[in-house]
């Protein structure tokens, strides 16, 4: 354990200073370099030094922009009807009698109504005292339909009234006065308004669409406010306040003080760096959502944004800053760490990119939108056929993101934005080259997984697998299905779904030790009845460190053998030890003995193929035996809570939440194994319907000849 505490503080430590090298290397780069601009620099307050006017007619932007502002503000709120709000709210009334009315046929003498109804779990979360409750048993069934007509009757009323989030105290005043008119006891009275208060939502919910369209069609009847050709800005002499320089910077007549200056800009540009990268520590270091990075990983991307920062501050100065390959960077991180991550990299990698080129909303635009699609694409280089089309998108998004964002952004159309355009698409090819051929060098330094060499080791032509197939079959079938429950439940909760098949393919590679000694492989004789117990126990928890073995000497990746370790955790070998404990006694018999050596799982995929490969054996046990998928269902969950209570997931980094994702994909392949078939008629029963088929002819004939 102690070993264990420091392994993961000197991780945490790594991690660290990985963070700090990457942010010193970000501040440097966005510090040091030319700052500063050409135009006067003046600020509110200043008097104006020389007289500044329009170079040309334009339109007074800041004027305009207030005029349209305040139009806009003139609209008020503007509600629609939810229809779904009224519906939902009567169901949930209905449900919540309809469960007591339940409660009631379920009970016997004896019986508490109220402390069955404390038991359940109404789907409406309400809090009735016994009082409510008794008078609502006492009733007849009769009472009880018209006391819930009753409380649906107010609901409907109040709902055809229409209610906005502003008016629901208000409206649970109108709940109150509505029971209140009704004949039933002050206690069911109190007990409707609580179940009536507690389903009742606003129906009126606020029309964006329309305000955003009356707010538009205000903005839209203002004019434009025109500055003139040589119309005076501000006289040399005059104070410049705060709509004067509004005017001036919009029109580019001066620079922005703010803005100016290589202290300020370094300041400025240091303490949005260690708020980015405060974010992105949380982020990591915190663990929220499940994300969990293993130490290649880690490597690998202060690797990549590093070089990609480097290269960014060293092409700074290019005329086009399309030459740089921005997308390169969530290529990498989407091959090599996983797409959601990469998507998450790139907006954080855009932000410092944009900072180093003292870009504008344009760069990251382009920065943006060309390192999604990056991440999104190059996922499909997993097939080799794919690459050309790959690049050829990326081009195609490089070109019209750049030509585009020129169009918005810029006067129009430029004979410089279709060369930037153009060369944009060049580093769109450029930029999947380089990342899927540069995958050997992280594959071989870094130990990285991709899902290339994952889908290569998936290749039932090589050797393990093949001698898989051969000496164990039993094994290999067990494996091919593991496989599919680990990679559908994998995907489900958003891990590396190649690794998790990978995993499953190889993770009872160890049995090829003593192949016999597993039922799946077994035809007939079962050489455990000869043997004792813990011999038979010691040769089965031996196939996770034999299998571990292989993998060294066939070099597969250390993710792979992590998972032929972990796949079975400490796990207890119940048969045998119960076997043993029915021999010797309890008291002759060490548990320990009888559990596998571990470790427990320290990945999801891990711990999903510790589960798929469970599961997979007890299901197939007990559909053997007769049982229903129905109650394979129940199995099945009952089998993950044994590992959960055994401690098996505790360094696995799954959420309870997960579990239940991945129970559910169990269940669908399951269902898409063992649906039921079609009966198929013997031969004897076809012969007999073509029999009296014929036979029923002849009757018609020989009718129709009388």
């Amino acid at each position: 354990m102690a070993k264990k505490t420091k392994e993961a503080g000197i991780r945490g430590y790594f991690q660290w200073v990985l963070l700090a090298i990457a942010l010193i290397v970000t501040v440097l780069s966005i510090g040091i370099g030319p700052y500063g601009r050409n135009e006067d620099i003046v600020q509110v307050g200043d008097v104006a030094a020389k007289r500044y006017v329009a170079l040309s007619d334009t339109v007074d932007e800041v004027t305009t922009e207030k005029l349209k502002t305040a139009a806009a503000n003139s609209v008020g709120p503007i509600y629609k009807s939810d229809i779904t709000v009224e519906a939902n709210s009567t169901k949930q009334v209905n449900d919540v009698f309809q469960e007591l009315n339940d409660l009631i046929l379920k009970l016997e003498n004896g019986d508490d109504f109220y402390q069955m109804v404390q038991e359940a779990s109404l789907k409406l979360p309400v809090v009735l005292s016994n009082r409510q409750l008794t008078a609502y048993q006492v009733m007849s069934l009769a009472n009880r339909i018209l006391f819930a007509e009753d409380c649906v009757g107010v609901l409907n009323q109040i709902y055809s009234e229409g209610i906005s989030a502003d008016e629901l105290e208000q409206g649970k005043t109108q709940v109150k006065e509505g029971l209140d008119a009704t004949p039933w006891s002050s206690d069911l009275k109190d007990m409707a308004y609580t179940i009536v208060a507690a389903a009742l939502d606003p129906n009126l919910v606020l029309d964006d669409a329309a305000m955003e369209a009356a707010r538009e069609e205000k903005r839209s009847e203002v004019s434009s406010v025109l500055i003139r050709k040589n119309q005076k800005i501000v006289d040399e002499g005059e104070i410049i306040t705060q709509d004067i320089y509004d005017r001036l910077v919009s029109l580019n007549l001066v620079g922005d003080a703010e803005k100016h200056g290589n202290l300020f800009h370094f300041l400025g540009s240091t303490v949005i760096v260690l708020l980015i990268f405060g974010a992105v520590g949380l982020f990591f270091f915190w663990k929220k959502g499940g994300t969990v990075l293993k130490k290649n990983e880690i490597r690998m991307m202060f690797t990549i944004y590093t070089i990609m920062i480097l290269l960014c501050k060293a092409m700074a100065l290019l005329p086009y800053y399309t030459l740089i390959p921005l997308c390169l960077f969530s290529m990498m991180i989407s091959l090599l760490v996983g797409r959601r991550m990469a998507l998450l990299m790139n907006c954080f990698f855009s932000i410092i990119a944009c900072m180093i080129f003292s870009g504008d909303v344009e760069f990251l635009t382009y920065a943006l939108i060309s390192g999604s699609f990056g991440a999104l694409l190059i996922q499909k280089t997993v097939k080799r056929s794919h690459m050309v089309p790959v690049a050829a998108g990326m081009a195609v998004v490089n070109f019209i993101t750049m030509f585009a964002g020129g169009l918005f952004f810029r006067d129009g159309y430029t004979t410089q934005l279709l060369i930037s355009s153009g060369v944009g698409a060049v580093m769109g090819l450029i930029a999947v080259v380089i990342a899927v051929g540069s995958l050997p060098f992280w594959e071989g330094v870094f130990e990285a997984n991709t899902p290339l060499r994952l889908l290569e080791l998936t290749n039932p032509n090589n050797e393990l697998l093949r001698r898989l197939m051969i000496e164990a079959p039993g094994t290999y079938h067990h494996s091919l299905i593991v496989a599919n429950l680990a990679e559908t439940a994998v995907y489900e909760i958003g891990g590396n779904t190649a690794l998790a098949r990978a995993g499953a393919y190889y993770h009872d590679i160890g049995k090829l030790k003593y192949p016999m000694f597993f039922a799946e492989n077994q035809t007939g004789h079962n050489p455990h009845d000869d043997i004792e117990p813990k011999s038979s126990a010691r040769i089965i928890t031996q196939h996770t460190k034999a299998g571990a073995e292989l993998g060294l000497e066939f070099g597969l990746p250390k993710a792979i053998i992590n998972i032929m370790k972990e796949h079975h955790g400490t796990s207890l070998v119940k048969f045998f030890y119960f076997k043993a404990l029915k021999n010797y006694g309890a008291e002759n018999v060490n548990e320990g003995d009888y559990r596998y050596d571990g470790p427990i799982p320290t990945g999801r995929e891990s711990a999903v193929v510790m589960l798929a490969d469970t599961v997979e054996a007890a299901v197939r046990s007990m559909l053997g035996s007769g049982k229903t998928l129905e109650e394979v269902e129940g199995a099945i969950q009952g089998l993950i809570k044994d590992k959960l209570d055994d401690g098996q997931l505790n360094h696995s980094g799954l959420g309870i939440h997960e579990l239940e994702m991945i129970r559910n994909a169990f269940i669908e392949v399951f269902h898409g194994m063992y649906h039921e078939r079609v009966s198929y008629p013997k031969n004897e029963e076809i012969e007999a319907a073509s029999r009296k088929a014929e036979s029923g002819k002849e009757e018609i004939n020989s009718d129709n000849t009388h």
